[in-house]
């Protein structure tokens, strides 16, 4: 610990804003006080009045803060940012196919993630889960959604006697 006695008589305003009192530091008249001291109506004394050792204690500057080891962090692999935003896009949109450049993007990631070690790996098996899901809803979506205009239109045909016009 880094520490430091100050000289008597002096005293120190830590960065904290908190007085610090001053330490005794050793000399030979540190643990007496003179008679006269204690005693103004006394003549002399043969016995010096003994009074306890002040406490030796460091005189920090402050708080410390603790040590803080920073290790350097495994950057996020773009593939992955890549792979969700297509795949967001595709499943709020209509537009599947994006979907599938997503779940390319997912793949070709999780692979440089292993590969490379960096980070983003749930990015890509969220893009992938997301990227498969909207895929398969939009494709059913357009599939029901023609096969009924095209049930409308086949039932219109039969209701008015096999012509359109």
């Amino acid at each position: 610990m880094n520490t430091r006695v100050l000289p008597l008589g002096s005293s120190y305003t830590g960065s904290n804003g908190s007085p610090h009192a001053p330490v005794a530091a050793h000399s030979p008249a540190a643990g007496r006080i003179p008679v006269a001291a204690h005693a103004p109506f006394a003549l002399h004394s043969s016995a010096p009045v003994r009074t306890p050792a002040p406490i030796q204690a460091p005189v920090t500057y402050g708080n410390r803060a603790p040590v803080v080891i920073y290790q350097q962090v495994a950057p996020t692999n773009t593939s992955a940012i890549v792979a969700l935003v297509l795949t967001l896009i595709s499943f709020v949109t209509s537009v599947f196919f994006l979907g599938f450049i997503g779940i390319i993007f997912g793949h070709a990631a999780r692979s440089q993630i292993k590969a490379r070690g960096e980070r983003g790996n749930g990015m890509a098996v969220a893009a992938l889960w997301l990227g498969y899901l909207s895929v398969i809803f939009w494709v059913v979506f357009w599939l029901i959604y023609f096969g009924v205009i095209a049930l409308v239109i086949g039932t219109a045909i039969a209701v008015g006697g096999g012509t359109v016009s």
